[in-house]
């Protein structure tokens, strides 16, 4: 981005509002990289398809609905919206990242989260008005907010590059899991020395397939780590996951998954025996 706008940010943080209009909204530039809203335009099925992109300067990268061991998930309030009856946000297949030091779940380069509006009335224009916080690294991590808005209106031109970047996001964000490979076939309990780990065994498509790849997300209030390929055979392989850090809820506890293979992302919420987890 450009040097001038460095000069801008206060704190490590930039925090910018622009006014609702028709198209993209306005680009909110901070050190690394830029963000707006996105929308195909036109009302279908009784829904809009926005978007939150995330443009980024080579090398630098922003964070997963769970950012791993280090890092800044990214938070989305659409309070102040109107003419909004719901809004949800997807995130697409996400990669690791290891600077040496820690392992994060990451975007390089830039990524869309897709958005699925539904107004309140189809007739009326939604204003969707998104404040965001996030973080963006490179060498240094720097916060950031944006606060964004963007009118949609039923019956306008479609916005085809828009579709394009929404449509190639919402490709890579995570299917629900079937009986189909990828799929995460098993969860046990092993331990490595004195210490208990998780063990996620996983059936593959491919025994050849250059990339794979899985992700763990505990409930509210865990800070579990990013699991390590443990080994693979053929279309099977297995991650493990340190038990500490992950919190026991009463009676069961939910994980919830993405396997990715390749092309293909999947997850699932398993339930593991509580009691099983206080070790």
């Amino acid at each position: 981005m450009k040097d001038r706008l460095f000069a801008t940010i206060a704190a490590a943080c930039l925090i910018a509002s622009v006014e609702a209009e028709a198209g993209p909204s306005p680009w909110v530039e901070v050190k690394g990289g830029a963000v707006r809203l996105i929308s195909t335009g036109e009302l279908e099925d009784g829904r809009y398809r926005a978007g939150l992109e995330f443009l980024l300067d080579a090398g630098w990268h922003t964070y997963w609905r769970y950012p791993g061991e280090a890092g800044i998930a990214p938070q989305i309030t659409l309070a102040g919206s109107q003419n909004l009856a719901s809004a949800d946000v997807s995130f697409p297949a996400p990669t690791r990242y290891d600077d040496g030091f820690s392992t994060s779940i990451v975007y390089m380069e830039g990524v869309v989260f897709p958005i699925t509006v539904i107004p309140e009335a189809p007739g009326d224009p939604v204003t969707l008005t998104a404040r965001v916080e996030f973080g963006v690294c490179k060498d240094v991590c720097v916060p950031g907010e944006a606060e964004l808005s963007l009118t949609l209106s039923p019956g306008e031109t479609k916005d085809r590059l828009a579709a394009r970047l929404i449509d190639r996001d919402q490709d890579r964000v995570p299917k629900v899991q079937t009986a189909d490979p990828p799929r995460v076939s098993g969860i046990e309990i092993l331990n490595q020395g004195d210490k208990p780990v998780l063990a996620f065994t996983a059936d593959l498509k491919e025994p050849a397939s250059e990339n794979i790849d899985l992700f763990v997300e505990g409930p509210e209030g865990s800070y579990v780590g990013v699991p390590k390929l443990a080994h693979r055979t053929g279309k099977s392989a297995m991650w493990t996951l340190p038990l500490h850090g992950l919190k026991a809820l009463p009676g069961q506890t939910p994980v919830r998954v993405v396997i990715i293979e390749d092309s293909t992302a999947v997850e699932a919420t398993h339930f593991l025996e509580s009691a099983t987890l206080r070790q």
